[in-house]
Order: C-alpha cells, then structure tokens, then sequence
C-alpha cells in the first residue's frame, strides 16, 4: 500500500486554498500541517480542513523541522521563495513552489546547489503542467512543422484591482501595499502572470528544436508602470530563427489567456489553456477546416498537481527521470523572464 503523503502548507492565501480544496478527493495525499502568520487565516484552515492543533504553526520554521511532513507547498511572495526553498532543502523536504519558483537566476542557482546532492523533488507551481489534457497539447505541438512556423503568440492577464469605472475610468485606487503590486514583495505583472505564457514558449521551444541553447533576440518590450517602478502591463516580442514570438500579460485587465500557433498552411488555438478544465479546447484551422479537441476531464489541475508529486514522492524513481529536464526549462524559463524584467 502506498504511504498517505503529508503536505505542508507555508502561507494561507488564495493559491493555497485552491489546493487545499481538493485533498478531499486525492487517497494519497493529505493536508497535515499549516503556518501562517495571520491568526485568521490559520483558524479557517482549521476550521475548514480539519487540521491538529499540534500542526498549526505562527513560525514557518516549525512547519520546515517538523519530520512528519514530506513536502512543503511555498505559497509565500515572490521574495521570500529563494530563502525558504533553501531552508525546506536543507531539511530535507520536498518542495511545490508558488510560481515563479524564483525571481532571477542567480537566485535559482543558489537552490540548484542546494538540491544537487539530494533526489529532493523540486517543482514549481505551475498547476496546467500537471494536467493530463496537457500532454495531449504538447503532443500537438510536437506534430506541428517547424519549418512552417511563423509565429507563436500566447497571452496571460486578469483584472487583479477591481471596483467599477466610470466612462472607462477606474475609481478603485491601486494597493501599492497589496503582493501584486508592492515593490518589495516583488511583485509586477511579469513576475505573477508573465510566467505562464513564458513556462508554455519554454516548452515549445524544447519540442521544436530538442534543447535550450538558443536565446531569442528581443525585438521590442512595451511596459506600463506605476509610481513605485511595477508593472502592471507587458508586452515582449522575441524572434528566434525567423519565429515570431509575442507574449503578453497583464494585472489590469482579462487578456485571452490562449495560445496561438500560426504556420504557413494552418492556425492552432489552445482555449483557456492555464486552467485546464472541462471548457478548455483546442481549435485546429487549416484552409477552410475547422476541428475542435474539447477536455472531457472534470478534475483540476491543482488535483493532479497534488497527485502527481505525491506519486512521485512514493516513486523517487519517475522524478529521476525528469528531473534534469525539468530544472533545465526552469532555468530557461527564468532567463527569458529576467530578460523580460530587464529591458
């Protein structure tokens, strides 16, 4: 019989209760242990998931000793991933971080040699990856024609300040103070959404060319700033080997959230590609042919990120096997993402 997987959650926010929610439905997998430094936020954890007093913790250092647990899930500001993916290692705690896993790649060198001794399970929380319905998308990819290609768009963004406008004019002032858009939080448009579109053109590149020593050269970069220095709108557009390539993300507004793959003889759209769910659906257009492959699959995918890193931790084996490619494309990923930061 497999061992119930203990997780470990380190900050209490949205993104934590997105995948608090499904342990209900996973059998290998339990919700153990939580910390936060909010008294409110641990008591509806409590409250809600049935948690021990004796695993509730105020210190996030409590929660990364305790040996019960076997992952701890980072769910902290862009800031502090670097410090606590670090501290988990050195405990021996396999680690989900919230995305990005890191802010800069010097940052990430500093966890990869950390990790470089151990078959620790290091991901990050990038929920769509772990879906099964992505498989099928990148097995699409993989068959489209490289030579044929001509440009590859895909868009991240939604209204993270809200309130209502007037005459097209936002009353709602922005929370300078609030993660998203506090400086030294890290916080920013790219950083939050940006890594979606960025973690997806990873993955294309990969399947296109079979490495990741190719570097894009930037065309443009367009971004919109507040008083502090963030983001809150990007534009980045990369040429690679005569590829177009445009990526967009944005805190103020709902962009698409696609992806679009254009060749000289066909279009292929991926609908609401980073939520994969039941409405997510991919849109082959070729000549006058239109054909549609719809997600049949009502589980998220935050179930299947639970799942599969909690099968992994039972089979240290099938992380063996992916492991160099996956810190490869994280590392790939953050230096298009810190290219994109830069300019």
């Amino acid at each position: 019989m497999k061992k119930i997987i203990k997780w470990g959650f380190i900050g209490l926010g949205n993104a934590s209760l997105n995948l608090a929610n499904e342990f209900k439905n996973i059998e290998n997998a339990s919700l153990a242990a939580i910390s936060s430094k909010t008294d409110k936020k641990r008591q509806f954890f409590k409250d809600n998931f049935e948690i021990s007093e004796k695993y509730i913790y105020s210190e996030y250092e409590k929660i990364i000793n305790n040996t019960d647990i076997d992952i701890i899930y980072i769910a902290l500001p862009n800031s502090m991933h670097k410090e606590y993916c670090i501290k988990a290692l050195s405990q021996k705690k396999n680690i989900l971080v919230e995305k990005p896993i890191t802010t800069s790649l010097k940052n990430f060198q500093d966890i990869k040699t950390s990790i470089k001794d151990n078959n620790l399970i290091l991901e990050e929380g990038i929920a769509y990856k772990f879906h099964p319905f992505y498989k099928t998308i990148l097995n699409l990819i993989k068959d489209i024609n490289k030579s044929k290609i001509i440009s590859i768009k895909c868009s991240f963004g939604n209204d993270a300040i809200g309130g209502k406008k007037l005459f097209g004019i936002r009353l709602k002032k922005i929370n300078k103070d609030k993660r998203l858009f506090n400086k030294y939080l890290e916080g920013g448009a790219i950083l939050d959404g940006g890594i979606y579109p960025i973690s997806i053109i990873t993955d294309i590149i990969y399947l296109i060319y079979s490495n990741l020593d190719l570097e894009p050269k930037i065309i443009s970069c367009k971004k919109n700033k507040i008083s502090n220095g963030i983001d809150i709108n990007s534009e980045l557009i990369l040429n690679l080997n005569d590829i177009n390539i445009e990526v967009k993300t944005s805190l103020t507004k709902k962009l698409q959230n696609n992806l679009e793959i254009v060749t000289s003889d066909e279009k292929v759209i991926f609908e609401n590609i980073f939520n994969i769910n039941k409405d997510t659906f991919i849109v082959y257009k070729k000549n006058s042919i239109e054909k549609k492959i719809k997600c049949n699959d009502n589980k998220t995918s935050y179930f299947y990120e639970i799942k599969s890193l909690s099968d992994m931790i039972n089979n240290i084996h099938e992380w063996k096997k992916i492991r160099n490619e996956s810190i490869l494309k994280k590392n790939y990923s953050l230096k298009l993402l810190s290219s994109w930061l830069e300019n």
